[in-house]
């Protein structure tokens, strides 16, 4: 099925723009787990419009789901691992289920885009052996080991990728357990990729002799029974290590696919509309204000404009 328009979110501006997607009549699907936005984290909501009595972010999160299904739109809750620009000027989706989406027009609303973890030499060794995006990236690393660091879909499907560069590929789960779906365990499996329970990450270190360029890693606590190190090792050489701790974001998809930044934000126009025709993106990735009212308003413009681009339009406005 070629869907009108795919929301990547459902946080406030996905949900925003789902209703509004939908309500002018365009085949409108929307991805993500509602439960992981911020707006449902929060405990009280007390400024927005009209209501006074201060609903809980699951409250308000379960009333705007109510209202984008009301119109007809589709939430598919898989999260959405890759994105990409068809040669007929489409969009293919793919999900951490290997399911494959076809959309005229796609809306980016993933929330604020990758954050630091916080593991000691990260910023010092970003692009010195420490990366966020295989794309980018992968080709550096041919036929070298690669560490891939997170416990989600999206860095199952970043080692996926760099599957196409090299076949000594390990995911270091970075003290979680792995969330990954069955369908993405076979898949990695064929790939000979390998995956670790290990303890948390502290540190990235270089040499005495090359300072600058990561050459280990260093863990929290002592391992265990891994191939990595012997038992009781607390450091690791490592020389090319990807990020992907959560879920793939707005700076994952923007970097793949050429998209302008502004920043660690996606630059839009006053419509929502980003460089690439038919890509559009709204609420926090944006670096608009992280209010809800602010992200309900950027999910409206952007799904206006979908609008107008499907249909043809110069001009579209929904009244009352």
């Amino acid at each position: 099925m070629l869907y009108d328009l795919a929301i990547i979110g459902a946080g406030p501006a996905g949900l925003s723009a789902a209703i509004y997607g939908s309500r002018g009549q365009l085949n409108t699907v929307f991805f993500g787990d509602e439960t992981k936005s911020n707006l449902y984290k929060s405990h009280i909501v007390a400024n927005y419009f009209a209501f006074p009595d201060s609903p809980t972010g699951p409250e308000l999160t379960a009333l705007g789901l109510k209202h984008a299904l009301q119109f007809g739109a589709t939430h598919i809750r898989n999260e959405i691992v890759d994105l990409s620009v068809n040669d007929d000027q489409t969009f293919t989706l793919k999900d951490n289920n290997k399911n494959n989406y076809q959309a005229r027009t796609v809306i980016i609303s993933t929330g604020q885009s990758f954050i630091l973890s916080g593991i000691k030499g990260e910023q010092e060794f970003t692009g010195k052996g420490v990366s966020y995006c295989v794309t980018c990236d992968g080709f550096f690393y041919r036929n070298q080991p690669v560490i891939v660091v997170g416990s989600g879909d999206f860095a199952a499907e970043e080692a996926i990728q760099l599957s196409n560069y090299t076949q000594d590929i390990s995911i270091l789960s970075h003290g979680k357990d792995f969330s990954f779906s069955p369908a993405t365990i076979e898949e990695l499996r064929s790939r000979d990729v390998k995956m670790y329970r290990t303890p948390r990450l502290t540190q990235f270190v270089g040499t005495s002799e090359a300072p600058d360029q990561l050459s280990s890693i260093v863990f929290s606590q002592p391992l265990q029974g891994l191939d990595l190190a012997p038992d009781g090792a607390t450091e690791i050489p490592a020389k090319g290590v990807f990020m992907a701790i959560g879920i793939a974001g707005a700076n994952a998809f923007a970097k793949k696919l050429g998209l302008e930044m502004s920043g660690n934000y996606i630059k839009v126009d006053q419509e929502g509309r980003t460089n690439i025709p038919g890509l559009f993106a709204a609420g926090d990735c944006t670096g608009s204000p992280p209010q809800v009212a602010t992200s309900v308003g950027n999910g409206c413009n952007a799904a206006l404009s979908a609008i107008k681009l499907v249909r043809g339009l110069g001009a579209y406005i929904q009244y009352n």
